[in-house]
């Protein structure tokens, strides 16, 4: 199993809370069209990406509370590195950054590169299929309208219908979340029995699933999901499930 096809638990929580997203988004827009901007701006674009990245810059410099996410897919390690200097010296101004990264049919490479950058960064994988940023608690920042092809803008969205809608989109991404460094690889030796323990963490299943899967107590099971986890270095069953995964796949 690649790990941009890890089997996220809560992900069906993702995608509804995503869909409430995206139906306050898709009004937003709406009254944007018709000229009603009351709780939405929107910056156009086009296709000078130079402009979008420096206004962006700016306004992720202006907040003192920063919660993302965004999407890999489709990104290099040349393209995500200046975004990465980019929220380090955020960090390093004070700024409280969250990240959560999609990796979705991402670049193993980039998984890699976040991972390694988590050490001493706020940085996660997690699932998200859609990009936003939360500003200060008060401010969502999303895709905005469709304006031509190829052609990019982005919209802020105000008032308590969107930022309890990305709340909750947030809360739900972060029951699916990893701690970057806590996938960091490191040699480890599994017994046979852990090995096929890990291995149905790595696809979501339960203690009751797994001890039926193996003809043991759950009990046995439980206890060997604590070893794993002290092995593993992590803290959740998930984590020991996504960093197992990634030990059986090299290079993936």
């Amino acid at each position: 199993m690649g790990r941009e096809e890890l089997d996220f638990p809560g992900r069906q929580g993702v995608l509804d809370a995503s869909l409430r997203l995206q139906v306050v988004r898709a009004a937003r827009c709406d009254e944007w069209a018709a000229g009603r901007t009351a709780q939405a701006e929107v910056y156009l674009f086009g296709r000078d990406l130079l402009s979008l990245r420096d206004w962006l810059r700016a306004e992720c410099g202006g907040a003192e509370e920063l919660i993302a996410v965004t999407s890999i897919r489709d990104q290099t390690v040349e393209t995500f590195a200046p975004s990465h200097r980019a929220n380090r010296e955020l960090v390093r101004r004070g700024v409280r950054m969250t990240s959560f990264f999609d990796n979705s049919g991402g670049s193993s490479a980039v998984t890699d590169f976040i991972i390694a950058a988590g050490e001493d960064m706020p940085y996660h994988v997690a699932c998200g299929p859609i990009q936003m940023k939360l500003f200060d608690g008060e401010r969502v920042l999303v895709e905005g309208p469709v304006t031509g092809e190829g052609e990019r803008s982005l919209m802020v969205m105000t008032g308590a219908e969107a930022v309890n809608a990305a709340r909750q989109y947030l809360k739900a991404v972060r029951q699916t979340a990893v701690r970057a460094r806590e996938l960091r690889d490191r040699a480890v030796e599994l017994t046979p029995r852990q090995h096929l323990i890990a291995a149905q963490l790595s696809v979501g299943c339960t203690d009751g699933e797994i001890a039926e899967l193996l003809t043991i107590s759950v009990r046995t099971v439980r206890y060997e999901v604590s070893r794993l986890l002290d092995e593993l270095q992590v803290k959740t069953r998930f984590a020991a499930g996504v960093r197992y995964a990634r030990m059986r796949t090299p290079g993936t």
